[in-house]
């Protein structure tokens, strides 16, 4: 496929995404960072992102488990991974752990438990959308070469 239409195909898939609100404008921020001399930054980004949040999702999947909540911990963690998605513009995703903070902090068990299921859906969501958006702007660096 040419770079012009894998350019074209990538936009599309993102102003899906933004439309869906699964990204948001951030995530144009984060894209307009990327230049000759850094062509890589998105994808790398992007690696970074997914595998802190992988380990904050275990992390946290481990603390609402135990029979006693550690509410301090869980808010903290719930804190981390919006901040992350914040700043990939997974707005979704930071949305609901955002919820997932104020349960927390009212030290609602049922409700962490709830919400946590949120976070793994939309994770799920972010994390696939995310990788397709890898592999588009890994075909295009490859294609540039």
């Amino acid at each position: 496929m040419a770079g012009k239409d894998l350019n074209q195909k990538l936009n599309e898939l993102i102003s899906s995404l933004q439309d869906q609100g699964i990204l948001d404008d951030y995530f144009d921020e984060l894209k307009g960072l990327q230049d000759e001399q850094s062509p890589q930054f998105v994808t790398n980004t992007i690696t970074i992102y997914l595998g802190g949040a992988d380990d904050t999702i275990a992390e946290l999947t481990k603390n609402l488990s135990e029979p006693a909540v550690n509410y301090p911990r869980v808010t903290y963690l719930a804190d981390k991974l919006k901040g992350s998605s914040m700043s990939i513009g997974g707005a979704r995703m930071a949305d609901v752990c955002a919820e997932l903070c104020d349960a927390s902090e009212a030290n609602k068990r049922e409700a962490c438990l709830a919400l946590f299921g949120g976070v793994n859906r939309e994770y799920s969501i972010l994390q696939e959308s995310l990788n397709k958006i890898v592999q588009l702007e890994q075909a295009i660096h490859d294609n540039e070469e």
